[in-house]
């Protein structure tokens, strides 16, 4: 029993250094041996847990998987924008917060490893989108809704990479929903000029 705790203790590390690998340097800039140095483990244990690089990244992948659902399927709107605004704003604190996810991110986007990231994300989104068609009233229409924010959260992840912090980024999306959703702009407290910023342009 306890070989087998410190050993998924060794994996759950093993994950986490990794995580933080892909993330900065992507997945063909990321070795083995940086990562058993970045977690202290021996090189053995690594490829005894995960034999290939690849089994690494979708390991890291299936990881934010979990968060991601989790942290979705808990949502529940409270402020002023509706549902499918506040799940953008949602995943932006996620690509902020959660390394793990990060890195899914950018796996998915280098077609690396098999990675159902995007999926998780964008299968609960299309909820929200088939709520929102009840509403015969809904404007934008519920499919430039999906669109709109399916390009608000890759420019997120964008912004965030370009140096952003989670604070600006949070400013941004509120202030593009407000100028999407009613004629007078941006909310009450997301007008200063760094929230304007270029949001791609490094601070």
């Amino acid at each position: 029993m306890v070989k087998q705790v410190r050993a998924e203790r060794t994996r759950q590390a093993l994950i986490a250094a990794a995580a933080v690998e892909f993330d900065r340097q992507g997945y063909a800039g990321t070795s083995l041996s940086a990562v058993h140095r970045a977690c202290g483990a021996t090189m053995g244990a690594l490829t005894f847990h995960f034999p290939a690089k690849a089994d690494l990244a979708t390991a890291v992948c299936r990881e934010a998987e979990a968060v991601t659902g989790e942290a979705l399927a808990r949502l529940e709107p409270a402020g002023p924008l509706p549902p499918v605004a506040e799940f953008t704003l949602e995943v932006a604190r996620l690509l902020e917060q959660e390394v793990t996810v990060r890195a899914a991110a950018r796996l998915t986007r280098e077609r690396a490893v098999p990675s159902h990231w995007h999926t998780v994300w964008r299968a609960a989104l299309r909820e929200l989108v088939a709520a929102a068609r009840e509403a015969a009233d809904a404007r934008p229409a519920p499919d430039e809704l999906e669109l709109l924010a399916v390009y608000l959260t890759a420019g997120a992840e964008a912004a965030l990479r370009s140096g952003r912090t989670g604070k600006e980024v949070q400013a941004q999306l509120n202030c593009l929903w407000a100028l999407v959703l009613t004629p007078l702009g941006c909310p009450v407290g997301a007008s200063s000029s760094s929230d304007h910023a270029d949001p791609l342009r490094s601070p």
